[in-house]
């Protein structure tokens, strides 16, 4: 079963799954004195405003003044970036001009509709990483006060640390990597199973939904250190294909179910 699961991943040109931690923050993004480099650092703001400018002309009523900050945070604020990672920006805005003129509305399930929409209209790359952008209300942190998302995060408007990455020790990285491993081994079996049983759409998205959960409840026990085994496993998944593989099939499946034909 394994050898067919290694050969399987090697038909589809996955990447190894090992989890990457590096020495060093990625040299495109961030300078020898860990501040965020002029170009990268201008661009993602004029994406940024590009997006917040889209809503706009939507007839969402927001206004410049309602942006209280933009920073940087998930793995390429921190040493374990790879090539799967994304660039991700959060939007701290005060919600309450929005919020007041859609009562009863999801104001985040239509700025995120509103994303996907702009998102599909420009091409967007920052050194062959995508950007992804996420809104929160000023008023209500995550986890603690000025705490939106897990580990570090780096203001775009103030170019300052918000929070600084802190390396982890190799000794305490292999103890993770060992966790890790134990539940990526265990996502592999359920990945096996999918393909062995021909599982529908419906079992996969459960399967999706479970990594998903597991990783964000990490988060929860921990809001400071974005590296736990869950992350690191997730990670794993990710970097090796198989998550990719997953919704491609389930793609493939719903467009099956909802095909006519003569």
């Amino acid at each position: 079963m394994r050898i067919r699961l290694h050969r399987l991943l090697l038909k589809n040109n996955f990447l190894s799954p090992a989890f990457v931690y590096n020495k060093r923050l990625d040299a495109n993004l961030w300078d020898a004195d860990m501040r965020l480099r002029v170009l990268p650092s201008n661009s993602l703001q004029m994406i940024v405003w590009h997006y917040i400018a889209y809503m706009q002309s939507a007839g969402l009523p927001i206004e410049d003044n309602d942006i209280a900050d933009i920073f940087l945070h998930g793995s390429t604020s921190n040493y374990y970036y790879d090539a799967t990672s994304d660039i991700d920006i959060c939007i701290v805005m005060d919600t309450a001009r929005l919020s007041s003129a859609m009562s009863g509305m999801n104001i985040y399930t239509i700025t995120k509709a509103l994303q996907i929409a702009w998102m599909r209209k420009h091409k967007i790359s920052i050194y062959g990483r995508g950007v992804d952008i996420s809104i929160v209300d000023v008023h209500t942190p995550k986890y603690s006060p000025g705490v939106y998302k897990v580990g570090p995060a780096y203001s775009l408007a103030r170019d300052m640390w918000i929070r600084r990455p802190n390396r982890i020790d190799a000794t305490e990285i292999r103890r993770l990597r060992n966790k890790a491993g134990k539940i990526y081994r265990q996502y592999k079996r359920l990945f096996r199973a999918c393909y062995k049983n021909k599982m529908s759409d419906t079992y996969l998205d459960t399967f999706l939904s479970r990594l998903w959960t597991e990783r964000r409840d990490a988060y929860d026990r921990a809001p400071l250190q974005p590296i736990t085994p869950e992350t690191m496993a997730f990670r794993m998944m990710r970097r090796c294909g198989v998550l990719n593989k997953i919704k491609e099939r389930m793609d493939k499946i719903r467009n099956k179910n909802f095909t006519l034909s003569v």
